[in-house]
């Protein structure tokens, strides 16, 4: 069997209609690649859940533990010195589903040299790894967009957690008003993580001008080839779509994603809608959680970062 006619055999087996719920272990394993899709969310701490709802340990160890060894009189009293807290979650079920015409997957696949299924599944991952890093950060349930309202994200969460550190700025953020961010964080919290600022492309290119415009360097700012990389000694991570005007700071594994191992998929090549579009219906079906696991150790800086 030559090329051709593998890909119209393969393309014929996308077409028959498929109704799966994966093993355990292959849902979590999509869902991982899934996040391990998205340029932020990779980055971020991740979590497999095993349960609806349930919560996430956090460990913490108290500070001054050490002793002066006493010989055969030590105690060993070390068994509380551990912190151990819950974080909870609650997964929501989350969608994706699309039309892909048959020329399409066809010419892809026929181009890339690969499986007409790894081709199909690949797009479906690459979409739904983006729309989970959008939820991630600027899901809002109370919103009127059907989008936004599926889960608070980490730009919800940071503004209305009462433990977040809340940074009010006049108008738009500029590299001034970050200066004095880190100063309002414990100091244990920023020895325990590699903070970073995290914030979207259009906040960034405006800092950005903003210390190129600037009569002399100043060393709060690092420019490499002409690109802002550091504010105040600390990296900047940028994420697509996120919202303008805010910028969170906090090391990236404070934020956490939560993914169920329930995945179901499903196909059809057939019927007349199929026939009429020319193409195969997919639809995907898991659940996800957005948690932050310190809300001591984040800063959420905007002009509203303070609810009156």
């Amino acid at each position: 069997m030559n090329n051709t006619e593998l890909l119209q055999k393969q393309m014929q087996d996308l077409q028959k209609a498929n109704d799966v719920t994966l093993p355990p272990d292959e849902g979590r394993a999509f869902m991982r690649d899934v996040v391990g899709s998205a340029a932020t969310l990779r980055k971020l701490y991740f979590y497999d859940a095993k349960s609806p709802v349930g919560k996430i340990e956090a460990l913490g160890v108290k500070k001054r533990q050490m002793r002066l060894h006493q010989g055969l009189d030590t105690e060993p009293t070390g068994t509380d010195h551990v912190i151990e807290r819950g974080v909870p979650f609650a997964l929501v079920p989350v969608m994706t589903d699309a039309w892909f015409k048959n020329d399409n997957v066809y010419y892809t696949a026929r181009m890339r040299g690969q499986n007409v299924e790894d081709v199909v599944a690949g797009m479906i991952q690459e979409q739904f790894a983006a729309d989970m890093q959008d939820l991630a950060f600027n899901g809002d349930e109370a919103s009127a967009d059907p989008f936004l309202e599926m889960n608070d994200g980490f730009l919800k969460q940071a503004r209305t957690n009462a433990d977040t550190i809340k940074h009010d700025v006049a108008a738009d953020i500029t590299v001034a008003d970050l200066q004095a961010v880190p100063t309002k964080v414990a100091r244990e919290q920023l020895r325990a993580g590699k903070f970073v600022w995290i914030m979207g492309a259009g906040t960034h290119a405006a800092l950005q001008a903003e210390v190129i415009a600037r009569p002399t360097p100043k060393g709060d700012a690092v420019l490499i080839d002409g690109e802002l990389r550091k504010l105040h000694g600390y990296d900047i991570e940028l994420v697509d779509h996120i919202e303008e005007d805010k910028v969170l700071f906090t090391p990236l594994e404070n934020l956490t994603v939560v993914t169920g191992f329930d995945v179901s998929y499903q196909r059809t090549g057939a019927g007349d809608r199929a026939v009429a579009k020319q193409g195969t219906y997919h639809f995907v079906l898991s659940s996800a959680d957005f948690v932050i696991r310190t809300p001591k150790a984040l800063v959420y800086i905007a002009q509203d970062a303070v609810t009156p």
